[in-house]
C-alpha cells in the first residue's frame, strides 16, 4: 500500500487528540482537520447534545454519513493531520496513530475541559460531577463500538488497527507530539514497518498540561 503524507489520530475520549493534532500539524507545517469539530458544529446547528445524538445514532446514521463523506474527501489531500475516530479506516494509507490512556485520567481531563471549552458547553457536554462524566465516557465508547461494528465492521478502539500506539496518561501534549513526529518520519523512510507502542515508564511523569 502506497504511503501518503497524512497522519490520522484516533484514541480514547480525553486522550488529547485535538491538542496532539494541533502540535503535530505545527511541527510538520501540515493542515489539521477534525471530525470532532465537524460533529460539534452540526450538533450546535441542530441544538442537540452529543449524548442525545449518540442515542439517536444507534438507528439514525445521517450525521455519521455527513462526517464520513467529509473524511473520505480528505483521502485525496496531502500534508494533513486528521483527528478522527475513524480516520484510520477511511484513509488506510495514512500513518495511523492511537492515543491511549487510563479511563480515570480521561474522565478527569474531560471534566476539566467542560469547564473551559465553550464548544463543548454549546453542545451540552458539560457536567456537574466526575461520576456523570465517567458514565458518559463509558456509554459513548460502548455506543461507538457497537455502532461502527454494525455499520463498517470495525472497532475504533482496537489498537491492532494502528501503526503507532502511545499512552498519554503521564505525558504532556508536546512530548506526545514529538513522539508522533519522530515515529512518522521513520515510517515514511521505512520499507517495512512493525507497529510500535510508546509509553512513559511507571514512576516517571511529565507535567500534564492537557
Amino acid at each position: 500500500m502506497k504511503k501518503k503524507h497524512i497522519i490520522t489520530l484516533s484514541g480514547k475520549p480525553g486522550s488529547g487528540k485535538s491538542s496532539t493534532a494541533d502540535k503535530v500539524a505545527e511541527l510538520l507545517n501540515y493542515t489539521r482537520h477534525s471530525s470532532g469539530d465537524m460533529v460539534r458544529q452540526i450538533l450546535a446547528k441542530s441544538h442537540m447534545t452529543l449524548e442525545e445524538y449518540n442515542q439517536k445514532a444507534e438507528t439514525d446514521h445521517d450525521l455519521d454519513d455527513k462526517v464520513d463523506e467529509q473524511l473520505r474527501a480528505l483521502r485525496d489531500k496531502k500534508d494533513i493531520v486528521v483527528d478522527s475516530r475513524l480516520g484510520f479506516y477511511w484513509i488506510p494509507e495514512s500513518f495511523k496513530v492511537y492515543l491511549d490512556l487510563d479511563l480515570e485520567i480521561a474522565t478527569a481531563r474531560i471534566f476539566k475541559d467542560t469547564v473551559s471549552n465553550s464548544m463543548r458547553k454549546a453542545v451540552g457536554t458539560s457536567s456537574s460531577s466526575l461520576s456523570d462524566v465517567s458514565r458518559q465516557v463509558k456509554e459513548r465508547m460502548l455506543n461507538e463500538q457497537s455502532r461502527f461494528k454494525a455499520m463498517y465492521g470495525v472497532d475504533p478502539y482496537n489498537k491492532n488497527n494502528f501503526d503507532f500506539v502511545i499512552d498519554t496518561s503521564r505525558q504532556n501534549p508536546q512530548s506526545v507530539a514529538i513522539a508522533v513526529f519522530d515515529a512518522y518520519r521513520e515510517w515514511l523512510d521505512s520499507e517495512v514497518w512493525e507497529p510500535r507502542h510508546n509509553e512513559v515508564p511507571l514512576g516517571y511523569s511529565y507535567k500534564n498540561q492537557y
